[in-house]
């Protein structure tokens, strides 16, 4: 029922605001902590300002993708992406909640959560660091919806650690390792934070989301 299919490099459409990714910290080297330095991201065209409703992802210079190609694209310049499973039955375990065996219920499930989060598609990769899991990939048809469903849940769980990347219409969630997820954050995401308790090391951006009590950050942690 999950069929993998090949991906197209010619479907990718990744639009990039010229404004920097990160900037100041530690003069754009990488840091052995794992976390991503605060360095320039690479520039590519203007992204659309009023793309997301208000700009304000916009503003942050964040990617821009036609589909779901797009992302996975993204995701293969910063780590492995392979066995591309593009099915909008993947299911989430950290935000669709735990497994079931009937179907019709697995598919509510799914369905409840693409609605709370804005989730227009979504789809799955692995690679040799996501061996106990699967990169995933999601389109957002509206920022502010997914941002506010991603605070309600990362506020339940008690996480404080930034799990989840964002451009201006997608999210992933890499798991893989640091070095990678810094490798995202250049290519054109910022990590989505709503903690309360999430504070940043100086030197990295900690800007307002849509959503208050979240924002974006290019810290890896």
């Amino acid at each position: 029922m999950r069929a993998v299919r090949s991906l197209t490099t010619a479907a990718l459409v990744l639009a990039l605001a010229s404004t920097a990714v990160a900037c100041g910290g530690d003069g754009g080297t990488g840091q052995d902590d794992g976390h991503a330095a605060a360095s320039g991201a690479p520039q590519g065209a203007t992204a659309d300002p009023g793309a997301d409703g208000n700009g304000k992802t916009a503003v942050a210079g964040l990617g821009k993708v036609a589909d779901m190609n797009g992302v996975a694209e993204l995701v293969k310049s910063a780590t492995e992406c392979d066995g591309f499973n593009h099915d909008n039955e993947n299911m989430f375990a950290d935000i669709d909640g735990d497994y079931v065996e009937d179907d019709s219920a697995l598919a509510a499930q799914i369905t409840a959560t693409n609605k709370a989060f804005s989730i227009k598609d979504r789809a799955s990769c692995s690679g040799e660091s996501a061996i106990d899991n699967v990169h995933k990939m999601m389109l957002i048809d509206d920022m502010a919806t997914f941002e506010a469903a991603y605070k309600k849940y990362q506020r339940s769980d008690g996480d404080t650690h930034t799990r989840y990347f964002v451009g201006q219409n997608f999210a992933v969630q890499l798991n893989g390792r640091s070095s990678e997820e810094e490798a995202l954050v250049r290519a054109g995401t910022l990590g989505i934070n709503c903690s309360p308790n999430f504070v940043p090391p100086a030197g990295f951006r900690s800007e307002p989301a849509q959503v208050d009590g979240c924002v974006l950050t290019d810290y890896v942690g």
